[in-house]
């Protein structure tokens, strides 16, 4: 069997904050603000969960394309817990991916569910953690296609932890000079407060309508 390698480099400045090199990109991380940390960027807890749910992710995609389950997109949340913290026994002691298929073939639902459980066994990462990390799959959910409507992006019919992946995936994608307009059904300040922090003056901000059933803002990549 062939014996594959990877490398990644680590570089930590200033006691407070570092940068990994992966894959040709770069990504800040720090201790995390909750542990005492500068909360900049990413953590290593979150590389943690980032790692087995991209590995969960591609095994997933892997098997529905083999199972021929159709789907316009998979969404995985992962969520991680710390247990015995502070001290030195605190650990990572759970890790949960929560999977919804997107425009799915309606009627297969237990299909896609299937799936979603043998990736689990099938993700190398992830199953390599036991026994010291119960490593679980949560919720298997399923949504329709967001309508596209030109440059509008409504996201009052999704469930509230899509609609920031959405978003921001959405708007990463976005050329320079391109905007769209946000629909939601409350004021969407905190996201606001996100996008300033993870992504500073790479975007424009203005209120469209102001409730009181629906806030839509138009957003715009700095060109």
């Amino acid at each position: 069997m062939a014996e594959l390698s990877f490398t990644s480099k680590l570089t930590w400045s200033g006691g407070s904050q570092g940068v990994v090199e992966t894959g040709g990109q770069s990504l800040q991380f720090s201790v995390p603000a909750s542990m005492g940390g500068l909360g900049v960027g990413t953590s290593p807890e979150e590389l943690l969960l980032s790692a087995v749910g991209s590995c969960y992710t591609a095994t997933l995609a892997g098997l529905t394309e083999a199972r021929r389950l159709p789907a316009a997109s998979i969404e995985v949340r992962v969520e991680g817990t710390v247990s015995d913290y502070p001290g030195p026994a605190a650990r990572v002691s759970a890790i949960t991916v929560n999977p919804t298929f997107v425009g799915i073939e309606s009627g297969r639902e237990k299909d896609y569910e299937g799936a979603a459980m043998t990736a689990r066994e099938r993700c190398f990462i992830g199953k390599h953690l036991a026994p010291q990390v119960k490593y679980r799959v949560g919720e298997v959910e399923f949504a329709a296609e967001t309508p596209s409507a030109g440059d509008v992006l409504d996201v009052r019919a999704l469930p509230a932890p899509r609609r920031h992946e959405l978003i921001f995936r959405t708007l990463d994608e976005l050329a320079g000079g391109a905007a769209i307009t946000l629909v939601n059904d409350h004021d969407p300040k905190p996201l606001h407060y996100q996008l300033e922090a993870t992504r500073p003056g790479h975007f424009t901000w203005d209120y469209v309508e102001r409730g009181p059933e629906a806030w839509r803002v138009r957003i715009a990549r700095i060109a």
